[in-house]
């Protein structure tokens, strides 16, 4: 998600520098100098940028048409950007000199760029090549079709300016354009971020098929039949295996009716596209006019310019026809070029967005290497060479009721389901030791590193959830130096473990047997001085073993490992020990020392829980939401 976000502003970025930079086009032009040798075609090269000829230029041209700052009078700066936009090479093994010239207005770039040749033409024609009348006569025409093209192009631009065209599409076009519009709009269903045509369940073309609706319905019933006919058959029933036979069919049914909507939505679009391309080729449809009125005297002022044209040209031939002693000649005239020499759009815009997916990716890397705590069960395993039995999303705190009560309350919620799922993993986990002939796993002690990661509300969940599907359980709180399972019920903890391990009560006497789940619970209370004395001592471990005979899971809740040694003791009265991690927060450095204190001394049976996830932001880290999904199950009508 991170590289996506970053890859993204890297394009958006990229796009927008592009979409600023003015564009830049480059005319081109030719002189050739037959007989000339190449040293000397160099020195030419040199003299057509020389400062003489860019004043000549500056002086036809205007300043304006040079300079970005018109107010600007100095002519040095002009000078030497003049120099910068123009370049002369001489192309090898020929007698070639390609000359160019950049400038942001096309017009004014070809125009430049004849200019540039003219003066340097003139400057190398011989005195007796034509007599001044003759020279005059020619510069005075070529001014006359500058000033006629100068006119055509400004009334041109002042048009377009105020938007005086008067467009009027044809009917036949403004139909290939809506038939184009409407396609445009299914297909884009369709279409992905890259412009990829992928499947799109909830296109309109799909949802609105009478076929896709009528396998849909059909669908909706044998799921009906088969949840119905689950609850009294097997997977092998012959009616099980028919309806899912059905389900199959029908399910491939409505994939190839999907795709074939889709392929006919793609070829529609083409066809539209197609249509509407070939109605906007100014090569087949006539271009729309202007207004009569300025259509009149665009046309007078193009034929003015035609007229000069073509006087020019005329007495032009005429002139080059005479004996000249010339050392160069134009081999090809600069024409207005239509498109752009710079910026390269395109490349601005794909290298952006490579850049910043390096630099995402390398920024993702950065994160993860230097990440001190865990986002995935597959990372504690791979830290810990432990197993992760079970991942428990956050709950939403309601300051008005127990946490504990969450699960009674809310028995089909993703929370509700990931301790069932936890449950089940302990069982099969019991029922291996059975089949191994070791002692059977009832007894389990939860622990953290530090408190407030999730321990004491995540045995009070499993607990209840336990005893609500018919299995005895008893809860332990341990925790004699912050005890919190009667908070957690909304309860007092006047008798506690306390009371029983001094001797002060019987053991009927503190285990409280109100829960409406049928849970058993002995609390705790808070005496730190002692708390480690009781725990360790052999009355509790007298209590273990007497409620092994009397339930069939006990949970233990126990201080946090690294606050103190109780958890150490209460692991060796334990079959099982959980340890509770906190998402995204408990560095992997404390973690690791935690569970060092119980593997130190022997091979203690462990596994991680990661608790308190985030899914929103579990699934932007890339580690899917397949917890959230418990929360779509709902419950069956009964028969």
């Amino acid at each position: 998600m991170l590289i996506f976000s970053i890859t993204f502003l890297g394009f958006s970025v990229s796009a927008f520098i592009a979409q600023k930079l003015e564009p830049v086009y480059t005319a081109n032009a030719q002189l050739v100098f037959e007989g000339q040798n190449p040293t000397f075609i160099k020195t030419q090269a040199a003299f057509i940028g020389s400062p003489r000829i860019a004043q000549a230029v500056i002086r036809d041209i205007g300043i304006e048409n040079l300079s970005n700052n018109p107010k600007i009078k100095d002519i040095e700066p002009i000078i030497t950007r003049f120099q910068t936009r123009f370049s002369s090479t001489l192309i090898p093994n020929s007698y070639l000199l390609d000359l160019e010239y950049s400038h942001h207005s096309p017009y004014i770039a070809a125009r430049i760029l004849n200019t540039i040749m003219d003066h340097y033409l003139d400057g190398q024609t011989s005195q007796s090549a034509h007599d001044s009348e003759s020279v005059k006569t020619l510069a005075r025409l070529r001014k006359n079709v500058e000033t006629t093209l100068d006119t055509l192009e400004n009334f041109k631009n002042y048009a377009d300016k105020e938007e005086i065209l008067n467009i009027e599409p044809t009917e036949e076009h403004k139909e290939a354009q809506l038939e184009y519009a409407k396609a445009k709009s299914k297909v884009d269903f369709f279409m992905d971020q890259s412009g990829t045509i992928t499947l799109n369940h909830n296109s309109p073309d799909i949802l609105n098929s009478k076929t896709i609706q009528k396998l849909n319905l059909k669908r909706v019933q044998i799921e009906q039949e088969l949840k119905t006919l689950s609850y009294r058959y097997g997977p092998k029933h012959p009616e099980i295996i028919d309806l899912t036979a059905q389900f199959s069919t029908i399910h491939m049914q409505l994939n190839h009716e999907k795709h074939a909507i889709m392929t006919a939505v793609k070829a529609q679009y083409d066809l539209a596209l197609t249509q509407f391309q070939t109605l906007n080729n100014p090569q087949i449809i006539p271009p729309f006019g202007y207004k009569t009125e300025t259509k009149n005297k665009f046309n007078h002022l193009k034929e003015q310019a035609k007229y000069a044209l073509k006087l020019y040209t005329e007495y032009e031939n005429l002139h080059k026809a005479q004996p000249m002693h010339t050392v160069a000649s134009i081999l090809k005239q600069a024409r207005v070029p239509y498109a752009p020499s710079s910026p390269n759009k395109g490349k601005i815009l794909l290298l952006g967005t490579l850049l910043s997916f390096i630099c995402g990716a390398l920024i993702t890397l950065l994160i993860e290497t230097t990440r001190n705590n865990f986002l995935s069960g597959k990372q504690l395993e791979e830290y810990l060479n432990l197993p992760c039995y079970a991942l428990i999303p956050k709950v939403k705190k309601d300051k008005d009721k127990p946490s504990a009560d969450y699960v009674m309350d809310h028995p089909a919620s993703n929370i509700a389901e990931s301790v069932r799922a936890l449950r089940l993993v302990l069982k099969l986990r019991a029922d291996a030791d059975k089949g191994a002939g070791t002692q059977d796993s009832k007894v389990i002690t939860i622990t953290s590193s530090f408190p407030n990661e999730g321990k004491t509300t995540l045995a009070s969940w499993m607990a209840r959830l336990a005893a609500k599907s018919g299995e005895r359980v008893i809860l332990i709180d341990a925790d004699l130096r912050r005890p919190s399972i009667h908070k957690n019920f909304g309860q007092q903890n006047t008798l506690s473990l306390v009371e029983y391990l001094g001797g002060h009560n019987k053991l009927e006497e503190i285990i409280n047997t109100n829960d409406t789940s049928g849970l058993h619970i002995i609390y705790g209370r808070s005496v730190p001085n002692s708390a480690l004395d009781l725990i360790s001592s052999d009355k509790m471990e007298q209590l273990v073993r007497s409620l092994r005979k009397a339930y069939d899971l006990i949970i233990i809740d126990s201080p946090a490992c690294m606050a103190a040694s109780d958890a150490r003791a209460l692991e060796k009265l334990s079959d099982q020990l959980l340890y509770i991690v906190l998402w995204n927060k408990t560095p992997r450095e404390v973690v690791h020392n935690g569970i060092s204190q119980f593997t130190q001394f022997g091979n203690a049976r462990i596994a991680t829980v990661l608790s308190n996830i985030d899914l929103k932001k579990h699934v932007q880290f890339g580690y899917g939401n397949a917890i959230n999904d418990y929360s779509n199950y709902k419950e069956c009508p009964a028969l």
